[in-house]
């Protein structure tokens, strides 16, 4: 609410100054070389959808704030990302409860108090541009608003404080009149505010020290532990086009950066290589940190894929490259491979995927897409998937039915209640952070899971990685259910025929890549000074795959991204004919080469793995029958 953040910040009017430069253009952007900058007010509107406007941000701290947290505070209706000394250091976006940037956790007198900051404002939402309702097309007449740009004490003991409250107020709401421990936190938050003086911080201590002592109060051993890891879905397109997606991981992931540097406990799982290609190749500092924090154990690729893909239309050949191509790229950055298969929002999972999944390492998998089910219920939230040739894997479900949880003691509570294998397994996942858009996982959602890390009365909370989840999981796996073939989603049908060109596009790529690797394989295989076009057949499986993108793919998007997923279908067409006819000319060339200056001829390749029986007709001017040979 509005009252405690006022209570937790003291503001300093008048705003910091801020010039504004403008760059209407939509690809992710490095930082800027030189703008030519107009002063802006604060309220003013900045310009159209999918624009950048950059901010340059002159601050001046007073001296008279020494041992203060201070905050720079931002807000506006579009996406920002603080740039400071030329590199990305924390993402500003308000649906995402992100609206300040930590300058010093307490201010000393050594420390500049006078410095300039960048911030690159993007004309989108969390959720694109759409006007209204939350999934809509772009607005074109929408415009965006700078609110806020102002310096603020932070108040730590105050914050703290509400903290406690909220979850001792959560706990006498939610756990019942019949319950004990729901009078005791009642009673506890009621002794806190009689003992609390707002005008007197000095009771704030002895207040916290009664939430202290409840929540230090312990579970008993039978308790539900609940392994809860930070996360932020990234749709890597939806309702906002590629390009865009690139500065959406680098707002959430530089702002999980700083989340660790300053909470040491906290993990956050993260899929999807190709979204860490993008950062790699535009924002290398962030990167490099994110290198470190993976070393570490704390940021955790999982999925095994390049991205998240659709579970129903890729061929079996293109879901083996996406395990081949994310597995690879973990392999080679990072020096593991995945052995869950993260796919927490796809229409639908094939029955074959259980086989494929344990030909490339995977042996897990984490879904809670079907929760959306609109007639039949799922009977299972931890349980073993059978695919068609009998191969097995672990799938867990969480059961609070979000991948974007926010650390509220009513989630935690759901997660066991709602949990249809809680007889069988004592152990069970949440996701926290916000997610679709990005943002991730903030600071409060972290603080509430501390406080219910081991109180009585409510679920065990451990911050967890998936790799300790799946082993309590396997523990406890003797007495769980086998679900035998596919996970249908009772949901969302009409993404199997819209947007017809893409379904289109997808298979004859499909096809064109694989005739182009048989005929650079035959001819590889000639000998010769022929060479085999790795890299190039990467480039365009990768351009192939992430249109396989679950809200590409299936159409479910908007039309931006149509836009560019048949640009990229276009360029695999291209470049995958200049192989093909390379890879002919190799092989084949001197088939081709006419016996005689009036004579033609056909060459008819066939690049399946079985004999074909097919008509082939070529016919001249004349209506007669040209000659030809088969190969």
């Amino acid at each position: 609410p509005l009252a405690r953040r006022r209570l937790a910040q003291q503001r300093l009017p008048p705003a910091p100054g801020v010039s504004r430069g403008g760059r209407p253009a939509r690809p992710a952007s490095p930082f800027p070389p030189s703008l030519q900058l107009n002063h802006s007010e604060i309220a003013c509107v900045v310009p159209a959808v999918w624009e950048t406007c950059w901010f340059k941000v002159e601050l001046s701290i007073p001296k008279a704030w020494a041992g203060q947290e201070v905050h720079f505070i931002w807000e506006s209706d579009g996406e920002g990302m603080v740039w400071r000394d030329a590199q990305p250091v924390q993402g500003l976006t308000k649906e995402g409860e992100k609206t300040s940037y930590i300058l010093t956790s307490s201010l000393k007198e050594t420390e500049p108090h006078s410095l300039t900051l960048y911030v690159e404002l993007a004309c989108n939402g969390l959720f694109g541009a759409g006007k209204g309702s939350m999934i809509a097309p772009p607005d074109p007449d929408k415009r965006f608003t700078l609110s806020k740009a102002e310096l603020a004490i932070f108040n730590r003991d105050v914050y703290e404080l509400l903290v406690d409250l909220e979850i001792l107020l959560d706990m006498a709401q939610l756990l019942g009149e019949e319950n004990q421990r729901s009078f005791q936190a009642l009673y506890t938050a009621n002794q806190m505010v009689n003992l609390c003086d707002v005008t007197d911080p000095s009771t704030f201590p002895a207040a916290r020290r009664l939430a202290a002592a409840i929540f230090s109060q312990k579970n008993g051993e039978s308790q539900h532990t609940i392994h809860a890891m930070g996360h932020c879905h990234i749709d890597s397109a939806w309702l906002w086009p590629y390009e865009e997606t690139i500065r959406k991981c680098a707002r959430s992931w530089v702002t999980v950066v700083r989340l660790m540097e300053c909470n040491p406990e906290l993990t956050f799982v993260c899929s999807q290589a190709q979204q860490f290609e993008w950062v790699r190749c535009w924002y290398p500092g962030l990167y490099t940190q994110i290198q470190d924090y993976v070393a570490k154990g704390r940021f955790i690729p999982v999925g095994g894929t390049w991205v998240e893909m659709d579970g129903n239309l890729p061929s079996g050949e293109s879901m083996v490259r996406q395990f081949l191509q994310g597995q690879r790229f973990f392999q080679q950055q990072f020096g593991r491979t995945c052995s869950e298969f993260w796919l927490p929002d796809t229409f639908g999972y094939s029955a074959q995927l259980p086989q494929l999944m344990r030909g490339c390492g995977i042996r897990r998998f984490l879904t809670q897409k079907l929760c959306w089910n609109l007639v039949n219920t799922f009977p299972h939230h931890t349980f073993f998937w059978e695919g068609i040739d009998g191969s097995r894997v672990l799938a867990h479900f969480p059961p609070g039915d979000s991948y974007g949880m926010h650390g509220r003691v009513e989630e935690m509570l759901k997660t066991v209640k709602n949990n249809k294998d809680k007889g069988r397994v004592n152990h069970s996942a949440v996701l926290f952070g916000f997610g679709d858009g990005g943002g991730g996982p903030t600071r409060k959602m972290l603080d509430r899971m501390k406080r219910m890390s081991d109180t009585d009365g409510l679920p065990r909370v451990q911050i967890s990685t998936p790799d300790r989840l799946f082993s309590a999981l396997e523990k406890e796996s003797s007495q769980l259910c086998t679900w035998l073939g596919e996970l249908f989603l009772e949901l969302h049908n009409g993404t199997y025929t819209t947007q017809a060109q893409i379904k289109k596009g997808n298979r004859e790529c499909e096809r064109i890549l694989h005739d182009v690797e048989v005929l650079s394989t035959l001819a590889l295989a000639e000998g010769g000074k022929f060479q085999y076009p790795a890299s190039e057949l990467q480039r365009l499986w990768r351009l192939l795959l992430l249109n396989q993108f679950h809200d590409v793919l299936p159409g479910s998007c908007i039309q931006l991204v149509v836009e560019d997923a048949l640009r990229y279908y276009a360029e695999i067409r291209r470049a995958g004919a200049q192989l093909q006819e390379e890879a002919v000319q190799s092989l084949c060339g001197e088939l081709l080469q006419p016996k005689s200056e009036s004579a033609e001829s056909t060459l008819v390749l066939n690049t399946l793995p079985w004999d074909r029986t097919e008509v082939v007709s070529r016919t001249g001017p004349t209506g007669i029958l040209f000659p030809f040979q088969l190969w």
